[in-house]
């Protein structure tokens, strides 16, 4: 008989997840013609939300338009740190 060795599904659905974090993204790989993983992408769309939000409540309310400028510069900061470390 073989052994297996059987993990538990907690770890099986983090490891899928970290498998495709580290995949390249090959729409980014295109456009910016170097290796970008889909994590670089999901921070990259997560600027950009945060950017769009930031034009928008500028206007609206003075209370929101700090927290979205929060929001925006921790993305940045995000994005600066995951190009740093080659994520």
């Amino acid at each position: 008989m073989k052994n297996q060795i059987a993990l538990p599904v907690r770890q099986a659905k983090e490891s899928r997840i970290s498998l495709w974090l580290k995949k390249e993204n090959r729409f980014f790989t295109f456009l910016l013609e170097e290796k970008v993983t889909n994590y670089r992408a999901l921070l990259f769309w997560q600027l950009v939300i945060s950017f769009a939000l930031l034009i928008g409540t500028v206007f609206a309310h003075p209370l929101a338009a700090v927290a979205v400028t929060l929001w925006f510069g921790l993305s940045v900061g995000q994005l600066k740190k995951a190009e740093r470390y080659g994520k």
